[in-house]
């Protein structure tokens, strides 16, 4: 007999008893269908992916790299914390460590840490019951704080806040983590990851995150920009790429000159020249709806699996 851990509460599991069966038993509503492991209804997530490996067949490599499995399927042999894999997760308040700004319109805001997630993933951040906006995860679960580049809209509520208001020392609500746009691969799978904007903030973790568990196949970032005065990180970019020989990056930018690393082109025409064969690729597509969902249909023409396709799409300017 084991113990599984739901809402803070535990709940024991008999052996042989999976884990749908003990919190049904002890009362709990947990979603679950077919309990035949076909319909996953019943979904949740782990703290720990060791006892639930055998209950995540059928969900895909991200899905398990969440460590989601099959409450259904699942008997544990040891000591299990879990949850619904839709619950937004527990808000809390967290202290802002520092404001920085990264050009005229974007700040890096860092969070005192404290929260369990995946980079890449988001969170959303609230001043009060009234405005809050989701962003996503530039930092790792080793740094000492958690990062987010936030793009200031003059006419945006939320950002005009953290840009004029917001300083080291006040406090926010922060809920999550969210999404499943992380770093899913195998080692030798070449990884394309393609961003605009500050959807740099998500691949930039995403990209250190494959390198800190030993990614050994090319690991591709294409920035988007209409100049070089759009593009935030430049510096850090370039010294990942210094630093690790299967790392390149480069801008592509709308007007301005070519250089060293610096493309003046359309964007897709880029991809499309490029990329002509994506076969076997990892994708990372984050930014503007438009630029998802367009390089989305171009990668899947180009041979990549739409299995191998993640995607975070931001909110247009007037929302923010």
């Amino acid at each position: 007999m084991t113990v599984v851990t739901y809402e803070g509460a535990q709940f024991p599991v008999a052996d042989g008893e999976t884990v749908l069966d003990a919190l049904l038993r002890a009362g709990q509503v947990v979603p679950y269908g077919c309990r035949a492991g076909v319909c996953h209804s019943c979904m949740m997530s782990a703290d720990d992916a060791a006892p639930v490996r055998q209950a995540q067949a059928g969900l895909s490599d991200t899905q398990k790299a969440l460590n989601y499995f099959l409450s259904c399927q699942c008997q544990p042999a040891s000591p299990l914390e879990v949850k619904v894999v839709n619950a937004v997760g527990e808000k809390k308040l967290v202290e802002v460590l520092e404001k920085t700004a990264l050009s005229d319109t974007v700040y890096r805001l860092r969070l005192a840490p404290g929260l369990s997630y995946r980079p890449g993933q988001y969170v959303n951040l609230s001043r009060d019951a009234k405005l809050s906006r989701s962003y996503s995860l530039a930092s790792l679960p080793t740094d000492p704080w958690l990062e987010f580049h936030i793009r200031h809209y003059p006419d945006g509520a939320f950002s005009s806040w953290i840009a004029n208001e917001l300083n080291a020392g006040d406090t926010l609500e922060l809920q999550g983590p969210l999404g499943h746009c992380i770093y899913a691969a195998e080692a030798n799978q070449p990884l394309l990851l393609l961003g605009t904007g500050t959807g740099l903030a998500p691949l930039w973790g995403i990209a250190r995150e494959a390198l800190a568990q030993g990614h050994t196949a090319p690991i591709t970032l294409v920035i988007s920009g209409r100049s070089l005065d759009d593009c935030y990180y430049r510096e850090e970019l370039l010294a990942l790429a210094a630093a690790h020989d299967n790392v390149t990056v480069t801008w592509v930018l709308q007007e301005g000159e070519a250089a060293v690393q610096v493309e003046v082109a359309d964007i897709y025409q880029y991809c499309k020249e490029r990329f002509p064969e994506l076969n076997g690729y990892k994708i990372y597509l984050c930014g503007a709806k438009t630029f998802v969902n367009k390089l989305r249909k171009q990668c899947f023409f180009a041979g990549a699996a739409v299995r191998d396709i993640s995607t975070d799409v931001f909110l247009q300017a007037g929302s923010l």
